[in-house]
């Protein structure tokens, strides 16, 4: 279940515009009191065509056979570093921290690879496979987003006309 989390993760990871560690985050007090939100409203929001080129080009990225290669690339590369990891040391010390905790002696020079079977050694490669057919997968999400998107931001508009209103229908009642 989570390699097929990581599918999903690391090309949306490699083709993402912005991190999101720099992203602007604001607070806003949860007093009940009005804040001056509609001033930053705009700052947020993107233009309709804007979020609509957005998706479109994530779609065009993710759908771009060099873009999935590199992806691919260095999901086989984590991965077959990580089947190098060495594992014996460590099941010593966990084996010494708490005795019969390690179900299996462990050679010193074991590495992840040899716990993870016979057929570890196609996984990296299975997983970049994997990446590219994810990836081509995403990018028909991202086009049918795009086209989606106008009808959303639509909805979102109606529903928030309609908080509004039942806002203000609730601040007459309650005199």
């Amino acid at each position: 279940m989570r390699s097929t989390y990581l599918l999903f993760a690391l090309p949306l990871l490699a083709v993402s515009a912005a991190p999101a560690a720099a992203q602007d985050i604001l607070f806003v007090s949860g007093t009940g009191e009005e804040a001056p939100i509609q001033a930053i409203e705009d700052d947020f929001a993107p233009a309709a065509d804007e979020t609509d080129a957005d998706f479109g080009g994530m779609a065009d990225k993710m759908s771009d056979p060099a873009v999935q290669d590199g992806v691919a690339a260095a999901i086989e590369g984590a991965t077959g570093a990580m089947m190098n990891l060495p594992v014996g040391p460590l099941a010593e010390a966990i084996e010494r921290a708490r005795p019969g905790t390690v179900d299996r002696r462990l050679p010193r020079d074991a590495r992840l690879g040899d716990l993870a079977g016979r057929n570890a050694r196609y996984l990296p490669e299975e997983l970049g496979d994997r990446s590219r057919e994810a990836m081509g997968m995403m990018s028909g999400f991202a086009r049918a987003m795009a086209v989606m998107m106008p009808e959303f931001e639509r909805m979102g508009r109606e529903m928030e006309e309609s908080f509004r209103a039942a806002k203000a229908e609730a601040r007459r009642n309650r005199y």
